[in-house]
């Protein structure tokens, strides 16, 4: 278990007083500890609807996203932000990643805890950037599984298909660590430049001084990370079969929109919804983010009433 401070959120998106998440630790089935923010329903709601376990990108953590928590909490939702193994406010393994199979269990867990703490049968997954790849490889594996799947997923700037990749000398020296068994040996993610996210100045600094932001990631992670991609593009067409929302920024330079596009709606069998809105990558941390929580609210909705 960490004893590390949980991560704060800029100074642009910090909750309310009152609205703090609530944070339980997750034991994990190989025994790893993970942290889960849960933000829990507005309280004038009548009905509740299932909730939602959000997934966070590869260098983030659930302090990134706040608002989108907090919009979807208002609307009635519980909302689960799940700290992934090695990142966020977890000191142990820093970076690192077993296996596939491993992160898709994690998320099986997380799936399985939210059930429990929620009394649901059935959840949302939310997944943004490389947690929107992982999203999308849980729901398109074929190994055991035993959460009950999704009722929707929300894709949001998902990173299916990367703009942004190591350089080629940097390839080979993961190719020889792998090689001579050097799995553990770390190397920078190349999303060092803030402005890549987002040019919204508050945030921005934040995000240069964020002390639970991930900057390296073992050999073996970005093996894993590869594996997730082959995956994906193996999968057969209309493997997504619940109701899916795919949200790209138009000003992207992290991930092919393009690409991610045709991807998506190969999975989806071409029923995915697709929205585009202006902004840079992370669109939850645009001055106004009122666009892309609408989007997301109104996915979860209509699957809502759909189920």
């Amino acid at each position: 278990m960490t004893s590390a401070p949980a991560p704060r959120p800029a100074s642009v998106v910090t909750p309310p007083m009152g609205r703090q998440p609530r944070r339980e630790m997750l034991d994990l089935r190989d025994g790893y500890t993970t942290s889960v923010y849960v933000h829990e329903p507005a309280r004038h709601k009548i009905r509740q609807p299932r909730p939602v376990v959000f997934l966070h990108g590869i260098q983030s953590h659930p302090g990134w996203f706040y608002r989108s928590a907090l919009a979807m909490a208002d609307a009635g939702y519980r909302v689960y932000q799940v700290t992934r193994r090695g990142s966020g406010d977890n000191t142990t393994a820093r970076g690192e990643a077993m296996s596939l199979e491993q992160l898709l269990l994690d998320i099986d867990d997380a799936i399985c805890f939210a059930q429990r703490d929620s009394a649901s049968e059935r959840v949302h997954l939310v997944g943004i950037s490389w947690g929107g790849k992982l999203a999308a490889a849980y729901l398109a594996w074929d190994g055991k599984k035993r959460a009950n799947p999704p009722v929707s997923l929300a894709l949001l700037s998902p990173g299916l298909a990367a703009k942004v990749d190591v350089k080629l000398r940097t390839k080979l020296s993961i190719a020889a660590s792998l090689l001579f068994r050097k799995h553990t040996r770390l190397y920078e993610l190349p999303l060092s430049e803030a402005s890549l996210f987002t040019l919204n100045q508050p945030v921005l600094e934040y995000l240069r001084r964020d002390e639970f932001r991930l900057h390296h990631v073992t050999a073996r992670f970005l093996y894993v990370s590869r594996r997730l991609d082959k995956l994906l593009a193996k999968a057969p067409r209309g493997v997504l079969s619940q109701p899916t929302l795919l949200v790209l920024a138009k000003r992207e330079r992290i991930i092919h929109n393009a690409k991610v596009r045709k991807l998506v709606t190969k999975l989806t069998a071409d029923a995915a919804e697709i929205v585009e809105l202006d902004g840079y990558h992370t669109l939850e941390f645009e001055p106004d983010p009122h666009a892309v929580c609408e989007a997301l609210l109104a996915s979860l909705s209509r699957a809502e009433d759909v189920c």
